[in-house]
């Protein structure tokens, strides 16, 4: 019998893989509120994140079905939904109509919004949990891509975006070889900065045949 196994990864960001379990799995806060007497730039950092996540999360979590249901039936309620992540997520808006309206037709005509919406709750549904007790819980080498767009409120260079990874309780659960982060770039990471996703692809790669991890 043939036996699947995750040799190796790269991906672009780290979340824990629990993200979403828990009463409160669409609130990026966990119903925190924001603490008193933080700096300014800090203070504003955090309204600004949430502000460009929390909505997405929040009905994709609690009301997937009237939300699925209604840009299924609806081309230009659809495509209006989409966009606004597109051009809020990313960092430079760097799609062309025949990008945005590309992407737009393959979720209409595979009917794909309602499942790609549904996700969400069902990730909360059914909360994760790990199939071994082992640590790190994701044992594959695994290659990380972060990007400025999304510096978590406080952290401003890519070296100190490194050093909030690496200090996280999210470090952890990863078998981190090649961590990489740049000054640009948005959510859509290949597409917003196609040369430095690939270079960080090879190095991952290359870095596990050749057994010499290196992070940039």
């Amino acid at each position: 019998m043939d036996v699947l196994a995750l040799v190796e990864i790269h991906i672009g960001s780290a979340l824990k893989l629990d993200f979403f379990n828990g009463d409160r799995g669409w609130d990026l806060s966990g119903g925190r509120p924001i603490p008193a007497g933080l700096p300014a730039e800090i203070h504003d950092g955090i309204v600004r994140f949430e502000r460009r996540f929390a909505a997405h999360l929040a009905a994709h979590v609690l009301h997937p079905a009237t939300l699925g249901y209604g840009l299924a039936d609806s081309p230009t309620g659809m495509l209006a939904w989409i966009m606004e992540r597109w051009l809020s997520w990313s960092e430079n808006e760097p799609f062309s109509d025949d990008d945005l309206l590309t992407h737009a037709t393959i979720f209409w005509a595979g009917n794909a919004i309602d499942t790609s919406i549904r996700t969400y709750a069902n990730n909360n549904r059914y909360p994760w949990a790990p199939s071994h007790n082992r640590t790190p819980v994701v044992e594959a080498p695994t290659g990380i891509t972060f990007v400025g767009y999304e510096n978590p409120p406080g952290v401003r260079t890519p070296a100190e975006r490194v050093e909030n990874f690496l200090a996280s309780d999210r470090a952890a659960w990863y078998n981190h070889v090649n961590i990489t982060a740049h000054p640009n770039g948005g959510h859509f990471i290949p597409w917003e900065i196609p040369t430095e996703w690939t270079n960080d692809l090879q190095r991952t790669f290359r870095d596990l045949r050749s057994g010499v991890p290196k992070n940039g």
